[in-house]
């Protein structure tokens, strides 16, 4: 309770982004690819409705 969030400075964001990609890549034994989209919100809203497209047939 009542605690704060330590900073978050762009070091420390890529330490924890490269664990997650050697985590991910551990785990799934497939090698990581990130996604460069200039736009990421789009590029998941036309994946989630292509998804969903697919469901409804």
């Amino acid at each position: 309770d009542g605690q704060t969030p330590p900073e978050m400075d762009d070091a420390f964001l890529a330490t924890v982004t490269q664990r997650y990609v050697e985590l991910y890549e551990k785990v799934t034994g497939k090698t990581f690819q990130g996604d460069s989209t200039a736009d990421p919100h789009g590029r998941i809203a036309e994946s989630v409705e292509a998804w969903l497209s697919q469901r409804k047939s």
